[in-house]
């Protein structure tokens, strides 16, 4: 497993930061993590199931998913775009 973490500093912070911005995009994140982990080898899921396991409609999911893109895998087959988690997010607070 390959284990990155940014500082504060790296510009890539940012990015990640506003890809996760919104708590939807965090809750899909999650559905496509826990998919991913249950299954390692498939963890496709459609819009649908995804829209449907969140709880939101499919046109804010899909709007979520474009912008969670850098994490995801997507896949196209007959028509339908199906996504999975390319990496797991994990954010890490210490104190002083």
């Amino acid at each position: 497993m390959v284990r990155e973490e940014l500082t504060l500093k790296d510009p890539r912070l940012e990015s990640t930061v506003r890809i996760l911005a919104a708590s939807v995009n965090v809750r899909i994140l999650h559905h496509l993590v826990e998919a991913r982990r249950k299954e390692p080898a498939e963890g496709w899921r459609f819009l649908s199931e995804i829209a449907e396991a969140v709880t939101e409609a499919p046109g804010t999911v899909s709007l979520g998913l474009q912008k969670l893109l850098p994490l995801l895998e997507e896949r196209r087959h007959k028509g339908k775009r199906y996504f999975r988690a390319r990496t797991r997010v994990s954010v890490l607070l210490e104190a002083f």
